[in-house]
Formats: structure tokens, sequence, C-alpha cells
């Protein structure tokens, strides 16, 4: 990968992810040992989000951020947008997550003018 560049990183990245978007979930509690939860809750509360707010979850895989959002504040509009569709199907299957807004989008280039969010 140190050789790739451009779209061919961002290809190598989108097809790595791809391939584990099943699992990746479990394997990342198991690799934390479950410090991945308290640093969601962590990272939602640092973000102070108002009552009625919105979120936009960028990178959000399977949408564990926007759900904790949404757990701490329950009438947030939350939008999970990933690059790479196959974590976002993953997320999007999951009952607790229908009320995430799932966006296909490139970080590098995000369809939402500025501003949009309480936070990102």
């Amino acid at each position: 990968m140190a050789q790739l560049t451009g779209q061919e990183r961002a290809k190598y990245v989108q097809r790595m992810f791809a391939g584990i978007a099943t699992r990746y979930d479990l394997m990342n509690r198991l690799m934390t040992a479950g410090q991945d939860v308290r640093w969601r809750r962590y990272v939602i509360r640092q973000a102070r989000l108002p009552a009625g707010g919105s979120l936009l979850d960028i990178a959000t895989g399977t949408g564990e951020i926007a759900l904790e959002g949404l757990r701490q504040v329950p009438d947030l509009r939350a939008v999970g947008g990933d690059f790479t569709l196959e974590m976002m199907q993953a997320g999007r299957q999951r009952p607790e997550r229908r009320r995430i807004r799932w966006v296909g989008a490139d970080t590098l280039a995000l369809p939402f003018a500025d501003n949009t969010f309480d936070a990102v």
C-alpha cells in the first residue's frame, strides 16, 4: 500500500473494508476489549449535541457513532456517510439503525453545504 497514491489507495481501502464489513463490529469490539464502546460514548458527549440537533458521522462504517448519537439524543437527525457501501449495508441491516440516514460519501468531497450539521 505504501506505493499506492490517490485513487488507487482509495480503491484499496474500499476493498479492504468491503471484505470485512460483516465482521467489522465484532472485530473492533474484540481488538479493543470493549473500549470502542466507551470511546463512542465519550465522543458523542464531547460533541454536546443539542436536542433536535444534527450529526454527520463521516467514515461511518456500520453507523456505530451515529447510533450512539441517537442513544444520547433521541430526536437527533443522524446522517452516516461512507465511501464503502458494503460497510453501510452491514450497518443498515440492524433494526436499531433504521433512523440513521445513510449516504454514500467521500470525506474529500462531501455532498453537504458548510454548517449543515451541529457536529461532524
